[in-house]
């Protein structure tokens, strides 16, 4: 019977001194990480009515809370420190000697705990909220600007006509990368009231990261893994949506990058999608201009970790097309275990093929 052997926490996690050194003039450059938001962020910098039904956010001796209004956000099931226990989360000093441990040049880091806040009722607080992280995510950068390169939450999908001028702020405030949620409660990405997202993300040059969600779809006895299981898998549909509904044909500069769910589902599902561009062929409204797997080599981009799959199919996905990540520091990251998965790269696909993957499709996407 096969066995499972368990990964430690990565607060457990040692980092080996380094055994191998990539080639000369190869960047390392993780294109998922994330940061934990400073306590109190929401109850210190929110204004006048404002602060006082703000997001509570806190450390305890059991670890990091968040409620709002009273109710709990903690994600259920799991141990609080099970993937905010490592200091490198919320310490940039520590997040630095990491990625120095690792050979890792720069970061690009999403969010900690602030996508969560799209459960809230009040979607104009909501906006407000994320603005607060937003402000102190560009803040935060400012401790190393070479090294780390965050992504603001662009939280203007609930009102696509706002999204113009908040991506003229996200310029000013020295970003270089937004993201969306996946599937936002209640909106339809498809819809032609997005259009002017669309348009402002496009004219702006910003690529647009789309990074997996905590969704809980299952319940019950072994709702934890399935949960998981379902979350890292989630893109087969959303890229369908962009392109069967002619986004991309609307709108062909946008850059759409799949964050955090692997690159293996992109062989099937381009396969499947060109099967179905050409069956019904008749019946698809509106026409889209190209095969399906056209708009993926000329608009999409997605991150791993550690993926297998991917390598074997590189050619059929494009070297240019997958971007190298630690997903610092989550269980499931490759923390501790960087320089022997990057050494794969190099021995699986060769060296020009790797660099493109581990730094170089990184530097030129996002101006690092």
């Amino acid at each position: 019977m096969n066995s499972v052997t368990p990964t430690p926490w990565p607060k457990d996690r040692v980092i080996p001194a380094n055994s191998w050194q990539p080639p000369a003039g190869v960047r390392l450059i993780s294109s998922d990480d994330h940061v934990l938001e400073v306590p109190h962020l929401w109850e210190d910098r929110l204004k006048g009515a404002d602060k006082d039904r703000a997001p509570k956010f806190w450390k305890d001796e059991t670890g990091f809370h968040m409620t709002v209004g009273g109710d709990s956000y903690d994600v259920p099931g799991l141990p609080f420190d099970f993937h905010e226990g490592r200091e490198g989360f919320w310490d940039v000093s520590e997040r630095l000697a990491d990625m120095d441990a690792e050979g890792v040049e720069a970061s690009v880091v999403y969010h900690g705990r602030a996508a969560g806040l799209i459960r809230m009722a009040d979607k104009d607080f909501f906006i407000r909220c994320i603005d607060v992280f937003n402000e102190w995510m560009a803040e935060w950068k400012e401790a190393a600007p070479t090294r780390l390169f965050p992504v603001a939450y662009l939280p203007t999908f609930f009102k696509p006509e706002m999204t113009a001028d908040y991506l003229h702020k996200l310029k000013e405030l020295g970003f270089k990368a937004i993201e969306i949620p996946l599937n936002p409660r209640g909106m339809r990405y498809n819809s032609s009231e997005m259009d002017p997202m669309w348009r402002a993300i496009e004219e702006s040059g910003f690529p647009l990261s789309v990074h997996i969600g905590a969704y809980l779809q299952f319940s019950g006895r072994g709702s934890l893994g399935a949960n998981l299981n379902a979350n890292l898998m989630p893109f087969t549909g959303m890229f369908g949506q962009f392109v069967f509904s002619g986004i991309f044909d609307r709108f062909p500069g946008l850059k759409l990058v799949f964050t955090e769910g692997g690159a293996g589902w992109v062989p099937a599902t381009l396969e499947n999608a060109d099967k179905i561009a050409r069956d019904y062929a008749s019946e698809l409204r509106p026409r889209i201009a190209h095969a399906p797997s056209w708009y993926w080599h000329n608009n999409c981009y997605a991150t791993f970790m550690q993926d297998d799959v991917a390598l074997e199919n590189i050619d059929r996905i494009g070297a240019d097309r997958i971007l190298w990540s630690v997903d610092y520091p989550h269980p499931e990251s490759i923390l501790g275990n960087s320089e022997a998965i990057v050494q794969g790269i190099f021995d699986k696909v060769g060296d020009a093929k790797a660099r493109q993957i581990v730094g170089d499709t990184a530097a030129k996407l996002w101006g690092i």
